[in-house]
């Protein structure tokens, strides 16, 4: 999830990203004024706003939400003044936040955003390696850095998620929804039950016809006879 702050108080932009930073999104960028955030805007790929209201030289986040260029990025108002929250709303905010940030609100507000655009859109996001992916842990949403998972485990309708650590968490979906949320580059599907991360293997040894790979935490997996094949394509062995 790529998402634009636009706040001209630098401590202001500190704190939320921060706050960001603590659920784990990291891909975050700054803007000052209406008219870099709207450069931004076109030279970047947003899934997220964050706009003040009240800008130095009178501008306002609502300028740079009535330009075509921010039309269908969600916008989540920040303001230390309640009394704009109306007109907020009026221009389809997605929501609207009080200064200073209550954390838990800032993580509801961000889940409002992630379950409007899975119902109204129906679209699926694909996470890259670098980007931090959302999951459901029962009724807890949680943010895990792609990258850094190694291996990806069936549980029936649930997927563990281990890490290259040797930690692990159990999300809400099936191993098949869960690789549908992510770069095909990143994962090969090792066997039925099982997916590893490409760039955690840090061997791989023949077995009569199969390949059993070392993950750096070291864990192994055994490749069913066809991944074993796309492997050793995809790694040129």
């Amino acid at each position: 999830m790529k998402i634009l702050i636009l706040e001209d108080e630098p401590p202001a932009r500190r704190s939320l990203k921060s706050a960001l930073a603590s659920f784990g999104l990291t891909d975050v960028i700054e803007a000052s004024t209406v008219d870099e955030a709207a450069r931004l805007i076109v030279e970047e790929s947003l899934d997220l706003m964050f706009l003040d209201v009240e800008l130095r030289g009178g501008q306002s986040g609502f300028d740079l939400l009535e330009m075509f260029i921010a039309e269908n990025i969600p916008a989540i108002f920040v303001t230390a003044h309640p009394a704009h929250a109306v007109r907020a709303f009026d221009k389809q905010a997605a929501d609207y936040l009080l200064k200073p940030i209550n954390p838990m609100r800032l993580k509801q507000s961000i889940q409002r955003v992630l379950n409007k655009s899975k119902n109204e859109n129906n679209l699926i996001k694909v996470f890259s390696k670098d980007e931090s992916a959302f999951f459901y842990e029962g009724s807890k949403m949680i943010f895990v850095q792609v990258g850094d998972i190694s291996l990806l485990e069936s549980c029936d309708s649930y997927t563990k998620l281990v890490f290259k650590d040797g930690t692990s968490r159990v999300v809400d979906g099936t191993l098949k929804s869960v690789l549908q949320r992510i770069d095909r580059n990143v994962f090969l599907h090792a066997n039925r039950r099982q997916a590893v991360n490409v760039d955690h293997v840090c061997r791989a040894d023949t077995v009569n016809f199969y390949l059993l790979v070392t993950l750096a935490n070291g864990q192994s997996v055994k490749l069913s006879r066809r991944q074993s094949a796309e492997f050793r394509r995809l790694k040129a062995i």
